[in-house]
């Protein structure tokens, strides 16, 4: 605990304290050899597909982080939102609507209305190789994964669409002749519960398989004080399967299936003022003054009957199921592969937005989305080059249901929208000397889509009496658009591999330039009109400019790892408020976002593992489109306009620590770890009226090994059990534009005892 309180202290000190730990954390990465254990084990090589292929991490020339199975639990990454406090530059902040949806952020470019079946990703995610095109339940529970890989920059001349930023890749456990089992229980407060358990391996008749399931819970972090009852019950449990069958010389097919189903009381959004700031000024966190304290919310049963598909109270519901075919025959040098998919993703949630019943949405989604890709990939001139080619087929159609009410019923919605996506890419790296190597790419993309949106607005926002009726336009019930997007985007890259050379075993050097592209959409939040749904927004593009090391040194227990980026972002897309109940998605122009990102691992002394993470960046406009949101700020706000989700700095400092103990059945281990995230203050939205303060989150674990097969395990999130706001807005009726009045929390401390079984 003394150690626990070090850390909160040092988390919430002076900026000059926290410049100087970080500079101490990276300035370690060089201290002389002498200072380091010369016994100790060296750290295990990180191999991931990255590149379609196996590699070492340290060899491949683009930022990536990557985490196994065993830092994902040290790190207590318990599912996709975590890996925020872990993975530089990257933002998964909790969408408004439900704890299963995120708004993902990742160097400047973002996507925050992820509720909607048009929303569209700033960069890819991928399950197994399949993409998920929904952000709809993108809040993956990490069951069964064996790594999670984040890659950083535009990825298009590899990867399926819209990784204009990156990719964002979960691999599960494929089975083989080895076989596993391992089992979890566990329970904590807030009524938490979890179960999970996995097996695999050979099935006899040349067939593999795996099967692998997951339970957990909680309830009662929220209290609603006009119910009197605790609040935010969240269920999530699901399967995943897999057989293999390796019978076919050279070939290998792998059909895989997973489902998951997660319920809950929706989001809860915690109704705050902001007495002293007028309506016209931008406001902070640190202004926020909760109206019935942290953590409660006053959601009545609401009394007057509400448009469908609006619930009495606020719940949720998210069903995701995902089917794939993935087959590969080796040709020689070469291999085919085939990836067939196909993916289904039911969402529910009946939302109070303000936190005291005056503002709530209901959204009831359906999607299905078809995936086809075809690849050839291989190696020639005796291995000096490298090479894949692909075809990309995406097929989605999807509707949803909407229901407004806003102090009375408004109205309702329906959508209704497919893409077809075509694409062919490529990339080839040769071999120009032993040390340097040469990196080039391009892709063409096609993107068709139609969208078809029809309102009725009640007779109630109709009324004479209806204090509405200016914001509304009866005449536009219906609105049909259809849109072709193509483009091309290259990537050229140098790689020069080092010799070693004093305490350096490995380091490599590369640069970068690589164009990304994110497709078009619509506007399918229309409340009071139709009139957003009129104008499809533009795609967003970028260039991004990388330079970067990859090094290993004193006898490869230190590994530290930097790049630089300039992403030069053409069209960028941006949530905004505007007058008249309106939240449209907006091309607000041109944006620069540069900076550094750099991760360290060390191993000091024998069973002891130091890691860090940090970004240092800064975003800023070029061009801005008359009257977008961000162009309107300093009239509206008295501010100059800042890049959304662009904090100057974040980052995470931490330790796992083993040591051999007594037991009456022979030795265990005893393993201790902490991990503190710090972020600095970032502008929310591009409206730019409300800033996210700084805040810290401490993690930290104790555990037992038994013996070989057994653990327990006691784990701690948020620590100093902090309150920190990520997002949401101010009921502001007098000030230039709107709000909803709720604001969205990161959880309060949470405790979890486990018992583990591994075979």
């Amino acid at each position: 605990m003394e150690f626990s309180a070090t850390a909160i202290s040092l988390a919430t000190g002076s900026r000059f304290n926290r410049a100087w730990l970080l500079g101490l954390t990276f300035i370690g990465a060089a201290a002389p050899q002498t200072l380091l254990a010369q016994d100790a084990n060296a750290l295990p090589e990180i191999v991931v597909t990255a590149q379609r292929r196996e590699a070492n991490l340290q060899s491949v020339p683009v930022a990536v982080s990557a985490f196994d199975a065993t830092q994902l639990k040290d790190r207590q990454i318990i599912d996709s939102q975590d890996l925020q406090f872990v993975v530089p530059s990257l933002k998964m902040t909790n969408n408004i609507t439900s704890p299963t949806n995120l708004s993902p952020s990742l160097r400047g470019s973002l996507q925050q209305d992820a509720s909607l079946i048009v929303a569209e990703s700033p960069f890819g995610i991928y399950v197994d190789d399949v993409y998920l095109g929904r952000l709809n339940g993108n809040n993956l529970a990490l069951n069964d994964i064996e790594r999670v890989e984040v890659l950083r920059g535009p990825q298009g001349t590899l990867y399926g669409r819209n990784t204009l930023q990156g990719a964002l890749k979960f691999i599960s456990r494929t089975p083989g002749g080895d076989p596993w089992f391992s089992a979890s229980f566990g329970a904590g407060n807030f009524e938490q519960s979890m179960v999970s358990a996995t097996a695999g391996g050979a099935l006899g008749g040349d067939f593999a398989g795996s099967l692998s399931g997951m339970y957990n819970s909680k309830d009662g972090e929220y209290y609603n004080v006009v119910t009197q009852q605790d609040t935010d019950n969240q269920r999530n449990w699901g399967f995943r399967s897999k057989l293999r069958y390796m019978g076919i010389d050279k070939a290998d097919i792998l059909l895989s299936a997973s489902y998951i189903d997660s319920t809950n009381d929706s989001l809860p959004l915690i109704p705050a003022t902001t007495p002293g700031v007028p309506d016209d000024q931008q406001f902070t966190s640190d202004d926020l003054v909760p109206t019935f304290g942290f953590y409660n919310i006053a959601t009545p049963t609401n009394p007057t009957p509400a448009p469908s598909p609006i619930t009495a109270n606020p719940s949720g519901e998210t069903e995701q199921t995902i089917l794939s075919l993935n087959a590969s025959y080796e040709l020689g040098d070469a291999t085919l592969r085939s990836i067939t998919a196909y993916v289904h993703t039911q969402d529910f949630f009946s939302t109070d937005f303000s936190g005291v019943g005056t503002i709530v949405g209901a959204s009831n989604i359906d999607t299905d989305q078809w995936t086809q890709e075809l690849q050839i990939q291989g190696t020639a001139f005796n291995d000096r080059l490298s090479y894949l080619g692909g075809l990309y087929y995406l097929h989605e159609n999807g509707d949803q249901d909407f229901g407004w009410f806003f102090f009375l019923p408004i109205s309702t919605s329906q959508i209704d929208a497919t893409t077809d996506s075509y694409a062919v890419f490529g990339q080839i790296d040769y071999q120009i000397t032993e040390a340097l190597n040469a990196t080039l790419g391009l892709r063409w993309v096609r993107d068709e889509k139609t969208f078809d949106t029809a309102q009725q607005l009640t007779a109630e926002v109709q009324s004479p009496s209806s204090p509405f009726l200016p914001f509304l336009n009866p005449a536009l019930t219906s609105v049909s658009l259809n849109n072709t997007y193509n483009e091309t985007t290259p990537r050229i890259g140098l790689d020069y591999t080092f010799s070693p050379f004093g305490s350096v075993n490995s380091l490599m050097a590369y640069v970068s330039a690589a164009k990304g592209f994110k497709s078009g959409g619509y506007n399918g939040i229309t409340i009071f009109n139709l009139g957003d749904a009129l104008t499809a927004y533009a795609p967003e593009n970028n260039w991004t400019y990388e330079g970067g090391l990859k090094t290993e040194a004193f006898d490869n227990r230190v590994r530290f790892n930097a790049a630089y980026f300039w992403a030069q972002i053409s069209d960028l897309t941006a949530n905004s408020t505007a007058p008249g109940f309106a939240f449209p998605v907006q091309n607000v122009g041109d944006a620069d976002v540069h900076g550094f990102e750099l991760e360290l691992t060390a191993v000091p002394v024998d069973n002891l593992t130091f890691f860090a993470t940090a970004t240092f960046a800064h975003g800023s406009y070029g061009s801005l489109e008359p009257g977008s949101a961000p162009a309107l700020a300093e009239s509206r706000w008295g501010v100059n306009a800042r890049v959304p989700q662009v904090p100057t700095w974040a980052y995470t400092l931490g330790f796992d620590y083993g040591v051999a103990v007594p037991l009456p059945t022979g030795s265990g281990m005893f393993h201790i770890g902490l991990d503190w995230f710090n972020t600095d203050d970032y502008v929310t939205s591009a409206t730019n009226d409300f800033v996210a303060s700084s805040y810290d989150r401490v993690n930290g674990f104790i555990s037992l090994d038994v013996n070989e097969n057994w653990n327990v395990r006691l784990a701690a999130r948020n620590l100093g059990n902090s309150e920190d706001i990520t997002s949401g807005s101010r009921a502001a009726p007098t000030g230039p534009v709107p709000g909803l009045g709720g604001f969205i929390a990161l959880p309060p401390r949470e405790i979890m005892l486990s018992l583990n079984y591994t075979m």
